[in-house]
């Protein structure tokens, strides 16, 4: 399942070599056709290159978006002096089709910046993030036009917003808005001396993903990518804030319409027991899917009680839907289709009108479909509630740590 959500599509070929797998190799064939199928979708790909000088926040940056501690395996390795050597790609731990590339500042010694420019290959790149914790100088310039030159779009980034203002709160008659105006203006005019023309800043703090500007930086990237490439940078974004949940809901609801429309596909055929055995794998397939790209999986909270300093206990606390945590297994999708007395009558009455031509086919289409739709919809619904919870907890963790405070 882990390229469904890029472009999952399938055409009648597609349903009927499901059907050959189950007729052949029953429910272990069908799942191995499905993940085959789903892995003709996995070349969709987005590469971010960060950019800026060392110290500016490159690094942390690349780490938050990736949800890293930066002691963390995997993680970019910061610090006030250039760690970086060369360009470094550092992959997302769920999605590994989003990658952050970090690039080495161009004030790093011996660096032969005019060679760097000519062999970093920028049109590789979806897009660039310049990053800055004062002012914008003349090699982000270089950058700038180097991306605009291979056609990609750039965005432009004071980081470390956070720390400026406890700089400036300290000063009397301190006002945040007109600092954040100051600090904007600033950063503009460099930018303007370099001789870019009408700039955009965002201010930023990667230990504050929720806020300043970083909603409008998002809504920026989604809004120059594909498709394909917005669904999957949005569920690879941190659960920083519950819109941020709920966009992941609004993406998540596209492969269940799909999971469904394969499942009403293969309703169709009158073979007894292909529908059910195949609206059970798509349902838990779907299920795991939604649970790992909600950050509910094991690893994900593990990684979350590393960054707040808290259990997984502590994180599940006031649930109401425990088996989001479990082991999800068909007998668990059974045990969540009993719940609902509608699934269950479909369910029961589809093999025995499997056998009657014609209306056995209608049926089953009408009914898998519903069926799986049903399911994965209250199952995303679940879910969704309990990321938030997951979320308010973790919250409250990290405060009374006083992280990102």
């Amino acid at each position: 399942m882990a390229g469904v959500l890029s472009n999952l599509y399938y055409s009648t070929k597609d349903v009927k070599d499901l059907v050959a797998a189950y007729q052949c190799e029953g429910e272990t064939g069908l799942q191995l056709a499905i993940e085959r199928k789903s892995k003709q979708f996995e070349n969709v790909q987005i590469r971010i290159a960060v950019m800026g000088e060392s110290g500016w926040g490159k690094s942390t940056l690349i780490n938050a978006l990736l949800e890293l501690n930066e002691n963390e395996k995997g993680a970019a390795p910061t610090g006030t002096k250039e760690t970086t050597k060369k360009i470094t790609s550092y992959a997302h731990h769920t999605l590994p089709n989003v990658q952050y590339y970090d690039f080495p500042g161009l004030k790093t010694p011996m660096l032969p910046v005019k060679q760097f420019m000519k062999e970093a290959n920028f049109s590789q790149y979806d897009l660039g993030i310049i990053v800055t914790a004062a002012r914008f100088m003349e090699n982000d310039k270089l950058l700038a036009e180097a991306l605009k030159k291979a056609g990609k779009t750039f965005y432009l980034v004071r980081s470390k917003i956070d720390e400026t203002i406890r700089a400036e709160r300290r000063k009397k008659d301190y006002n945040q808005k007109d600092m954040f105006r100051s600090v904007r203006a600033y950063c503009v005019s460099s930018l303007q001396a370099a001789g870019i023309e009408k700039p955009t800043v965002y201010l930023y703090s990667a230990f504050n993903l929720d806020q300043f500007d970083s909603a409008k930086l998002r809504e920026a990237v989604v809004s120059n990518l594909s498709e394909t490439q917005k669904n999957l940078f949005i569920t690879a974004l941190p659960n920083t804030r519950e819109a941020a949940i709920e966009s992941k809901r609004q993406v998540l609801r596209r492969p269940i319409q799909m999971l469904s429309a394969i499942s009403g596909a293969i309703g169709v055929v009158p073979i007894p027991g292909l529908s059910l055995a195949c609206d059970l794998t798509l349902i838990t397939t779907g299920i795991l899917f939604i649970r790992k790209n909600l950050g509910l999986g094991e690893a994900s909270l593990s990684k979350l009680t590393q960054r707040v300093r808290t259990s997984v206990a502590d994180l599940r606390r006031g649930t109401e839907h425990k088996w989001v945590f479990g082991e999800i297994t068909r007998d668990q999708v059974v045990l969540l289709m009993q719940r609902s007395t509608v699934a269950m009558a479909l369910t029961i009455a589809e093999p025995f009108l499997d056998i009657v031509p014609i209306l056995g086919s209608i049926f089953g289409a009408t009914s898998s479909f519903g069926v799986t739709l049903m399911m994965l919809t209250s199952s995303l619904d679940a879910m969704v509630e309990t990321a938030k919870i997951v979320l308010k907890n973790a919250k409250e963790a990290a405060s009374s740590e006083g992280i990102g405070n």
